[in-house]
């Protein structure tokens, strides 16, 4: 059996982009998920929880499992 663990990050503005408006980032995206596979968990992929009008991600959950012990 496996362990599952979901990390939920919101993005955060981050200055202007193109026609859409606003430059939205996921802060830390890539240090989280290096953070859990250094702690024995695999990286699983990614559930959009909450999108805005315009199709953009708002939320999001990381996915990772390990066996259990």
């Amino acid at each position: 059996m496996k362990q599952i663990k979901f990390i939920e990050i919101k993005s955060e503005l981050s200055g202007w982009g193109g026609f859409k408006g606003s430059k939205y980032v996921f802060p830390n995206i890539n240090e989280i998920i290096k953070k859990m596979i250094k702690d024995g968990w695999e990286y699983s992929g990614y559930v959009p929880n909450e999108t805005r009008g315009t199709g953009d991600i708002e939320k999001l959950s990381l996915i990772f499992q390990k066996d259990e012990k």
